[in-house]
């Protein structure tokens, strides 16, 4: 079980870094879509928010290093829980104790998924309504179900 675990985590990491690495490669397009999110630009179902339209560069680029930020950051966690723990099998105090950075990262990743895009980007700045927002809230939710699973498994071990 303890080498199936390693690897779903190592996976994750992987899943985090090729997202900031993506993001990172495309940022003029990865700017745009934080831009369209911030500025609600395509929210034809609900015209009016409780959240105000924010379309100033520097906020949009602090929302996209946030972002950024925290794809590399779970990422690292990850991986360094990864790596901690493949040095760790055979030893079950150990390989708990190893997983502590996986489960760091992975509640890190539960907070950008399910809290800052679910909430806030889908709820709040309403990208629910958007074309862009159908695949990025599926996205999100899919790599936050992907991260809770393997916090819970890294739980009950």
């Amino acid at each position: 079980m303890e080498i199936i675990v390693t690897a779903l985590v190592a996976f994750l990491a992987l899943h985090h870094l090729i997202y900031a690495a993506q993001n990172l490669f495309n940022l003029n397009q990865a700017y745009d879509a934080v831009t369209t999110v911030f500025g609600q630009d395509d929210a034809p179902a609900y015209p009016n928010s409780i959240m105000p339209k924010i379309r100033h560069p520097v906020l949009v680029w602090f929302g996209l290093i946030v972002i950024i930020g925290m794809e590399l950051a779970a990422g690292l966690l990850l991986g360094w829980g990864a790596i901690a723990m493949l040095g760790a099998l055979g030893s079950p105090a150990d390989f708990a104790a190893a997983g502590e950075w996986a489960l760091l990262g992975c509640g890190l990743a539960l907070i950008l998924w399910f809290g800052l895009f679910l909430t806030l980007a889908s709820a709040l700045f309403q990208m629910w309504q958007m074309q862009l927002g159908e695949g990025a809230t599926r996205g999100a939710f899919s790599s936050g179900v992907f991260s809770g699973l393997v916090m819970l498994l890294l739980l009950s071990l």
